[in-house]
């Protein structure tokens, strides 16, 4: 609880020194969304993902009968949601996949 209660304090410090372009900035608000949010970087979420489908490749190659046929979706709400259907369903989102826009979900 005390790095929240520090994100708290750094954001508050980071708002006051911004004056009144950051007065509607909760930074309690901000300390919940930093602690929510594991990655940091685009990059961090990049690596994270490419380490997934580097794996799911390999496996891919080794038994494709594992896989779902990917599934397309054109609004990122509709596909958040299939993919929690997904889990709901299979109790996994391993080897499922939703394409999104050009870009894999």
């Amino acid at each position: 609880m005390s790095i929240y209660k520090n994100d708290i304090d750094s954001v508050a410090t980071l708002k006051a020194e911004q004056g009144s372009k950051w007065a509607a900035i909760n930074p309690e608000y901000a300390a919940r969304m930093r602690t929510q949010n594991r990655f940091k970087t685009g990059l961090e979420v990049a690596q994270f993902t490419a380490d997934i489908m580097r794996a799911d490749m390999a496996e891919y190659d080794q038994d494709s009968s594992q896989y779902t046929q990917s599934l397309g979706c054109w609004h990122g709400f509709t596909a958040q949601q299939m993919m929690m259907a997904v889990k709901r369903h299979e109790k996994t989102t391993k080897k499922s996949y939703v394409y999104l826009s050009g870009w894999m979900v």
